[in-house]
């Protein structure tokens, strides 16, 4: 056994490290899920956090390791502490420069939502990730169908922000907990590395890797109060010296929290990774078919719903269905233990449908709501790519560089058929519904079906970190971007947009370390994308591409126990798509504005208060407003943004007096502020909060196995709440009533 590994092994206990072969002081390696991974295989004391590794005990390690190198000899095994899979914090992240760095050296905002926060509170979709993190909201969600995160106030259902190890994703729901390690957020214009984006941010889902230690597998079973549950099993190990597979499999079937409905899923993700000398490379399939409620939620008359949560508007039939096929893969080479190389690629596929009844008109003096049937028979979503990085750590006249480059190539498409539509009925009375009347048939839409969007996008990018001392750390950066747009739609077609654009995109940004465990950081980024329209959709207006800027300063504290981060930012966005009602046939109106900004401070803190008690703390203050519009769209607050939200968890962990039994409970408040339902903020929908709670214990032998036993309640007080306005008056989602988990897993 190497001297490192005894260090590492005698660490294990304490600091949760992992072993990483990295590339010199880049400490280039495995992915965030695969050094979860490795950190899960050391033990450590049941229901006890870590103990802290303060920053500078980190960086010391990683400069000594760095100092002890040959430049002609093999890659040594570089010790690197990882995100604690115990801990709601962790040290580092590798969303802003394509590499792990530590969390007080980062260039701009990153949050990371760890294994145990995601193993505590068992979100189910990405909209739960808006608890844990401050300045993300809810946009349109299409009838609770699909991701719609609003972040720093900018955001939407297509904005490109959602990645799954990388990979760019469809439209749709883009977070399977069976499969997921933990999820980064790098917040403010992240088209450096990203591409087209939002100017607020990009959120990565990161995936569970392959063990390559031992074998080990999990069976887990979850039972709802609403009725039925999901199941799943999950197989690891190592099938010969230099491959380790993984297999996760999973079904649901779970009633849905109102009067009628079910969500459906079936996944099967295997996995392969591969390291032999100075190659390392991986490969992971997902597969998922589902079939889920989609729920147009409420009416509104004024700031008042028509109707509670409780009745629904709609149908039993309506629906989101389809499969989705996602395949991801990278292979990297240590050229020397300061260069190497990376190619990733990955590749995704969504046939989608859906069945909707779309409420269209209210008369408040009869009570009869007006519905009709809208279809879409069939759309093919599918994005491509593939990316070729140089990353390396030098030195140069006394100064650390670590140098990022690299070119990418992404292909985006949409090709929808046939959009099926009936007339309006009437006769429905959400006072006393009666369900029925609407029947799952139409005809052809000729403007709103033959949807045809296509995307190809070139870029080339480079950054460089030069620590000019040991406290300052300045930051450069460009991306030059390529992409066109072939857009149209309708019976006959008509190609409305046929444009290519091209826009360089700077980045600068500076980090300064007083102190051991305090950091101040200040950076300019630009953001440049696409317009994405959806089906269904009637642009007002020509085309033009959407691009963005941001200033953000803030501080960062960490000592090893706690992580907190505290910023400020202003961004300005030139042709931001809003929503603007509805037309005769029922179409979403959107539009473009001239100029949209949002300012705000954000605040968090995360981690161990002490041996027995963690915490989540986070707070949003953001203005976010149409700056230059028409006379009354100007000035007004943009749709879904709550000028104040924020949250509060903590958690009590430890070992019960008798076998061993691990013990974890906690619970919190997450606090949403009012927010404007259309763009004149003619009316709105009031704020809200909601309270979660949750136990477990693990016991350590039972049988030979570990097994655990949990429960989580969700929306405990049962409050009612207005999740995502979406700019029209007959499509507001509820948030989720109150609902009661119990899961059990058994660890083999």
């Amino acid at each position: 056994m190497t001297p490192i590994r005894n260090i590492a092994r005698t660490l294990g206990r304490s600091a949760q490290a992992s072993l990483l072969v990295a590339s010199g002081s880049a400490a280039i390696g495995l992915s965030g899920a695969h050094a979860a991974s490795a950190s899960a295989d050391l033990p450590t004391p049941a229901g006890q956090p870590p103990a802290p590794v303060p920053p500078q005990e980190r960086q010391r390690k990683a400069r000594k390791a760095k100092d002890t190198e040959k430049p002609d000899a093999p890659a040594p095994e570089i010790l690197r502490v990882v995100g604690e899979r115990n801990s709601y914090a962790t040290p580092d992240s590798g969303m802003g420069d394509k590499r792990p760095t530590a969390f007080l050296q980062q260039t701009q905002t990153t949050h990371v939502i760890t294994h145990q926060t995601l193993a505590d509170f068992a979100p189910q979709t990405m909209e739960d990730m808006a608890k844990y993190v401050p300045g993300v909201a809810i946009g349109n969600n299409f009838g609770g169908t699909q991701d719609a995160l609003i972040k720093r106030g900018f955001g939407a259902i297509d904005d490109g922000s959602i990645l799954r190890d990388g990979i760019r994703m469809p439209i749709g729901r883009n977070y399977q907990g069976a499969t997921t390690e933990r999820v980064e957020i790098l917040k403010g214009p992240a088209s450096l590395f990203y591409g087209m984006q939002e100017p607020g941010g990009v959120i990565n889902v990161i995936t569970k890797a392959p063990n390559h230690n031992h074998w080990d597998g999990e069976f887990g079973t979850q039972w709802s109060s609403l009725g039925g549950g999901n199941g799943h099993v999950d197989v690891s190990g190592p099938a010969t010296r230099d491959i380790a597979f993984r297999v996760i499999g999973e079904y649901r079937n779970e009633n849905y929290w109102r009067n009628f409905g079910a969500n459906r899923q079936t996944l099967v993700s295997p996995s392969l990774d591969w390291k032999h000398g100075r190659w390392d490379a991986s490969a992971s399939y997902e597969f998922v078919q589902y079939d889920n409620v989609l729920d147009r939620g409420a009416v509104f008359v004024g700031n008042n719903p028509i109707s509670g949560p409780q009745k629904r508007l709609d149908e039993p039939w309506t629906a989101s269905f389809g499969n989705r096929h996602l395949l991801a893969s990278q292979i990297n080479f240590r050229m020397t233990p300061h260069d190497r190389f990376r190619l990733s690629g990955g590749y995704n596929n969504d046939d989608y449908h859906d069945r909707q009844a779309d409420p269209s008109s209210y008369n408040p003096v009869t009570g009869i709501l007006m519905r009709c049937y809208r279809s879409n028979g069939g759309t093919i979503r599918a994005n491509g790519d593939i990316a070729f990085d140089y990353i390396a750590t030098h030195e140069l006249w006394g100064m650390r560089h670590e140098i990022t480059a690299g070119v990418d190539y992404e292909n985006r498409r949409q090709d929808q058929g046939l959009f099926y539509q009936s007339a309006n009925v009437g006769g429905f009375l959400p006072s006393d519904p009666v369900y029925g009347q609407l029947q799952p048939v139409g005809t052809p839409n000729s403007s709103s079906s033959n949807l045809q969007q296509d995307i190809d996008s070139v870029s080339g990018y480079v950054k460089d970190n030069i620590h000019l001392t040991r406290q300052i750390t300045v930051s450069g950066g460009v991306r030059y971007q390529w992409f066109h747009i072939r857009y149209g739609s309708g019976i006959p077609f008509d190609l409305t947009t046929n444009a290519g654009y091209t826009k360089p995109l700077p980045f600068a940004a500076i980090v300064w370390q007083p102190l051991k465990t305090v950091s101040f950081y200040g950076d300019y980024s630009q953001s440049f994308g696409a317009n994405l329209l959806s089906a269904g959709t009637v642009l007002q207006g020509g085309y033009k591409p959407t691009t963005g800027r941001e200033f953000e300063v803030g501080a960062r504290y960490d000592n090893g126990w706690l992580t907190s981060d505290l910023a400020l930012y202003n961004i300005h966005k030139k042709n931001v798509l809003q929503s603007a009602g509805l037309d005769e046939n029922g179409n979403n109106i959107q539009r473009l504005t001239g100029l949209a900004g949002s300012k705000g401070l954000e605040f968090s803190l995360t981690g161990n208060l002490s041996r027995h008690w963690s915490t989540i703390l986070s707070y949003a203050w953001t203005d976010a407003r149409t700056l230059r519009d028409t006379p009354e769209d100007q000035g007004k607050q943009l749709i879904g943004v709550p000028r104040n939200s924020g949250s509060l968890y903590a958690t009590w962990h430890g070992t019960l007096p008798w076998q061993d039994i691990a013990m974890r409970a906690g619970g919190g408040v997450h606090l949403v502020g009012t927010r404007s339902a259309t763009l004149t903020n003619s009316y709105q929908v009031p704020g809200y909060g909601t309270v979660d709670a949750f136990a477990s214990w693990s016991l350590p032998h039972v049988l030979g196995r570990r097994l655990s036993l949990q429960v989580n309640a969700i929306n405990l007080l049962n409050q009612g709440y207005i999740i995502a306005p979406t700019g029209s008056a007959y499509r507001n989602s509820w948030g989720q009533g109150r609902t009661v988990n119990v899961a059990t897993r058994i660890v083999f």
